[in-house]
């Protein structure tokens, strides 16, 4: 199945569990997660986008976008305004 967000809509597929683990080694919980920006890589951009690209690493606001679960793996879907910055 191939997800193709709309417009200006964005496909991100949310920083794993292994890479939310801190300087100390611990993996920080969701709900503290959840208080905090999220950070994600684009999988695929909507036709109305121009300056956001396919593999890129963004920041957002943790409530943001529609979250989505296909075959055991979780996405967002958001729009373009919802994404704060690059992180590179």
């Amino acid at each position: 199945m191939k997800i193709i967000p709309r417009d200006k809509q964005v496909l991100v597929k949310p920083q794993s569990e292994e890479s939310r683990i801190n300087e100390f080694g611990l993996i920080t919980p969701d709900n503290v997660e959840q208080e905090q920006k999220a950070i994600g890589e684009v999988l695929a951009v909507g036709s109305g986008i121009k300056d956001i690209k396919k593999g890129d690493n963004v920041l957002y606001g943790a409530y943001a976008g529609e979250k989505i679960k296909l075959k055991e793996e979780d996405f967002i879907i958001l729009f373009d305004e919802d994404i704060l910055a690059f992180i590179k």
